[in-house]
């Protein structure tokens, strides 16, 4: 089957969304493209952190690390002088679920509501002992705050752990299996490879990660990462709905491991700054990927529902 996406490309243009690509899978195939300008890598930004979840996932099979181990006992010799009984409780689950207890968005890149640098600016340049010295006013594991604490600290972990940078780690596990060659991913001072953000890709190679999922961690085949813990990882398991704040439904539908859940359809996305998407619909047997340079999220969502998922 061959998906026309001209109500979509009119949809956009009505809501004004300043969008690139759209890619759109269903049943293990690309069923419909359409490119408002040359196809080629971008900063997916924060969806990296969907690919994290996954990397997390692989290294939780290979036992590399468990969530219940705590990062103020990984980061001991970099713990501030007194750390609080909430920084000593902390553990990577809470870290992936974004339920550090923090009520600061810690490494943030681009923009900020305060006057902390933005990351790129920190004069420390161990970015660990830096994120480790904000106070935790919150019990972790009760309270939603979106953050880089976590993803950043939890590919630290691994490098730390297997010797090698996160990217050159996932290569024979996850990168060169999807067919993604040379995969950039941008890193911190230190030598870190992000994790939060900066992985650069096309928006067809994101649709094939958004296969992987919807494939619940089989590609032609092989199992890349266990499939329970894709299941997990894309489930509901904390509301981050955020207190007297105006929000799109799909922007509070609860929160898995650096995944998002959307409203409709049961069905969870990776969801970066600035436009960048992979929605997967398992109801539908279906994905789509979108990027862009719009921050409409909300729009682009409804865009999608209104105009792609009624022709799956």
């Amino acid at each position: 089957m061959k998906l026309s996406l001209e109500k979509f490309v009119e949809g956009s243009i009505k809501k004004k969304l300043n969008l690139y690509h759209v890619v759109v899978r269903q049943h293990n195939e690309i069923i419909g493209t359409f490119d408002w300008r040359e196809n080629r890598r971008d900063d997916i930004h924060s969806v990296s952190k969907s690919f994290l979840s996954i990397a997390i996932g692989m290294a939780v099979d290979e036992g590399i690390l468990t969530l219940e181990e705590k990062p103020a006992e990984i980061f001991k010799e970099k713990l501030p002088a007194d750390p609080s009984k909430n920084l000593l409780d902390m553990t990577i689950r809470d870290m992936i679920m974004m339920a550090t207890g923090h009520d600061h968005f810690i490494l943030q890149g681009y923009s900020k509501d305060d006057d902390r640098p933005v990351r790129d600016a920190i004069e420390n340049d161990d970015w660990v002992e830096y994120a480790l010295q904000f106070d935790v006013p919150y019990k972790p594991g009760t309270y939603w705050k979106y953050n880089n604490f976590g993803p950043y600290l939890a590919s630290v972990i691994i490098q730390d752990r297997t010797g090698q940078k996160l990217t050159e780690w996932l290569k024979p596990r996850l990168f060169t299996p999807l067919g993604i060659r040379n995969p950039q991913w941008f890193e911190s001072v230190k030598g870190y490879t992000l994790g939060c953000g900066g992985l650069h890709l096309s928006t067809e190679e994101l649709s094939r990660f958004g296969q992987l999922c919807l494939n619940l961690g089989e590609w032609n085949g092989r199992q890349l990462v266990s499939a329970g813990w894709v299941k997990e990882a894309t489930s509901n398991l904390i509301s981050n709905k955020i207190e007297g704040k105006v929000q799109h439904p799909d922007s509070c539908a609860g929160y898995g491991y650096f995944f998002w859940r959307c409203a409709r359809d049961n069905a969870y996305c990776g969801n970066g700054y600035g436009g960048q998407r992979i929605f997967v619909l398992p109801e539908h047997d279906a994905c789509i990927a979108v990027t862009g340079h719009e921050f409409d999220a909300g729009g682009i969502s409804d865009c999608v529902w209104e105009n792609i998922v009624p022709y799956l």
